[in-house]
């Protein structure tokens, strides 16, 4: 068996051209794969090979200036560059019958199966990946948090001597931080580590013809989006009030259901194309370090509203206070 470590560079199209070519293909398409950079590793984690590739984008062909900037990647180098079925068709002879994939996030390999799908290519040789990402928290500090590639560099102090932004080089990146992992034992624990949804539902997303919502308040006023159900026995569950929200758009809550025990319920907001409003709605269940954390932060976000509390007086008490200093004064 081999190991592939996968980065991907893409471009993102402006607005109403995404739009317009979501509406077309009639699903998902949030950017294009212009660059597959991979590195093989044997399973004591020895390199074995490279592959590097420009790949010239079918439906966002015009490189978005923050995209060429960031990855150096220009518009006559996609313009020259190999059409995604043939891409796909080498990189599969590159990484051979017997391998798993390695990547530094969740993000690339959902992208690519986006991508295959435009195209009508099947992607059922993808769907044995591994995030590293979540490896590494598991065998250092244990903690959820998306941690970037520059800090387990940082942290296994392992020399940044390449061009970040470009996927061949991160590929590398990525590569030397599995070397300093226990990858089989990862592999082995990460059902547990990575547990998989009880639900993942998404709601408002107007890009593939569903109906956006106006606002994230108008979102999570939803009764469908906001009730908590139990997805194993269709119970509604007490909670603890209002959902907690955590960074970004994002929102948790813990439910309690009398057969099935407590669940964690993750709300994830983001922008359609057209500016609206949509949710991806997880649910979990909670391990005591959810339950710890979440009471955490709960506690943390009433502290921080108290903070900021001022005190309030009443307009004839200030008069009054006026009028006396008056009085002194004069």
């Amino acid at each position: 068996m081999t190991y592939i470590v996968l980065d991907l560079e893409w471009n993102q199209a402006y607005l109403q051209k995404a739009i317009a070519v979501q509406k077309r293909i009639g699903g998902h398409l949030r950017g294009e794969v212009i660059q597959i950079g991979a590195v093989k590793l044997d399973e004591q984690l020895r390199f074995a090979g490279s592959y590097s590739l420009i790949v010239r984008p079918k439906f966002f062909q015009k490189m978005q200036r923050h995209v060429a900037r960031l990855t150096g990647i220009s518009q006559e180098m996609v313009d020259r560059g190999c059409p995604l079925p043939e891409a796909i068709e080498r990189f599969r002879r590159f990484c051979g019958e017997d391998c798993v994939f390695l990547t530094w996030g969740p993000d690339d390999i959902p992208l690519l199966k986006d991508n295959l799908w435009a195209h009508r290519i099947p992607s059922p040789w993808l769907d044995k990946v591994y995030d590293l990402q979540v490896i590494f928290n598991r065998q250092t500090d244990g903690v959820k948090c998306q941690r970037s590639l520059e800090y387990a560099m940082d942290y296994f102090d392992l020399p940044q001597d390449l061009p970040a932004h470009d996927a061949l080089n991160d590929a590398y990146f990525t590569a030397r931080v599995a070397a300093k992992l226990d990858i089989a034992r990862g592999i082995r624990e990460y059902a547990t580590s990575h547990q998989s949804a009880l639900q993942d539902v998404s709601f408002g997303e107007s890009d593939i013809g569903q109906e956006g919502f106006a606002s994230p308040e108008a979102l999570m006023g939803d009764r469908e989006i906001a009730t908590m159900t139990c997805p194993l026995c269709s119970r509604v569950l007490k909670n603890d009030g209002k959902p907690l929200h955590t960074r970004g758009h994002k929102y948790q809550l813990i439910g309690r259901c009398e057969e099935h025990g407590n669940l964690l319920f993750t709300w994830r907001l983001s922008r359609n194309f057209d500016e609206t409003w949509r949710a991806r709605k997880l649910v979990e269940r909670a391990t005591a370090e959810d339950e710890e954390t979440f009471r955490r932060k709960s506690e943390e976000h009433a502290n921080r509203r108290k903070t900021r509390r001022r005190p309030r007086h009443r307009r004839g008490a200030a008069g009054k206070s006026e009028a006396g200093a008056s009085e002194i004064q004069g």
